[in-house]
């Protein structure tokens, strides 16, 4: 069994150090688990990404329940990541830390996974790491990666720290100009312990998945939880 790996490097920058980050973890993994482990990395600063038009016509009917596409499917390249989110049995997400907060690319891009969420949690399972560079000591990292869980929450999915390395959050990179992560032996530790929980986890959902052939139940409502 071969499990798929999807990485998203949500920094605006080429080179960066979380796009290093996670190209590191995902390389010592390769060599850690050889043929068991596939991996591909997504830099979304290289796609055409349009914003969420809040049109609240989204990834299902509200009175026949069938599946429909995001209204901006046509647009730009937003479909081809989600198809890949799909595809994929795990997902580790980098992304550069401001203010606290995860890049502002991958919160334009996290409010496109709204489809899939209405139809019927497509995503619900997929074990979830987070790495996060700051350019400070205790510069926000820690919140960066909590905030970005959130969304994958919404979505049904299972986030995951960095293991029994510390159990920590997941990864934490100190770092300032490009490539300067890689100075950080510590930051590097924990991102590969995080693609490690990941992979595990995935491994195991996917060993059970086509041992018993469980099918998901969560199914999305429009009304449960709302005011009429």
């Amino acid at each position: 069994m071969t499990v798929r790996i999807l990485g998203l490097d949500c920094s605006p920058r080429d080179k960066s150090n979380s796009g290093i980050m996670l190209d590191t973890a995902f390389t010592r993994l390769g060599e850690t688990y050889p043929g068991e482990v596939e991996t591909e990395i997504v830099h979304l600063r290289e796609l055409h990404l349009e914003p969420c038009k809040a049109c609240n016509v989204c990834g299902k009917t509200k009175d026949t329940g069938k599946f429909i596409p995001c209204v901006r499917a046509d647009e730009d390249d937003a479909q081809a990541v989600l198809d890949k989110m799909i595809a994929a049995h795990g997902i580790l997400v980098a992304t550069p830390v401001y203010f606290g907060l995860p890049s502002d690319l991958f919160s334009k891009f996290i409010m496109r996974t709204r489809p899939l969420r209405h139809q019927d949690f497509k995503l619900a399972n997929k074990p979830v790491g987070v790495m996060a560079v700051a350019g400070r000591r205790s510069g926000g990292a820690e919140t960066s990666i909590i905030a970005t869980w959130l969304p994958f929450v919404r979505n049904g999915c299972l986030v995951v720290g960095n293991g029994d390395g510390t159990c920590q959050f997941g990864a934490y990179g100190w770092a300032g100009a490009r490539g300067h992560v890689l100075t950080d032996e510590w930051g590097l530790v924990q991102a590969y312990q995080t693609s490690d929980r990941v992979f595990t986890l995935a491994r195991l959902l996917q060993a059970g998945v086509e041992a018993s052939g469980f099918v998901s139940p969560m199914k999305f409502s429009y009304s449960q939880g709302t005011r009429p």
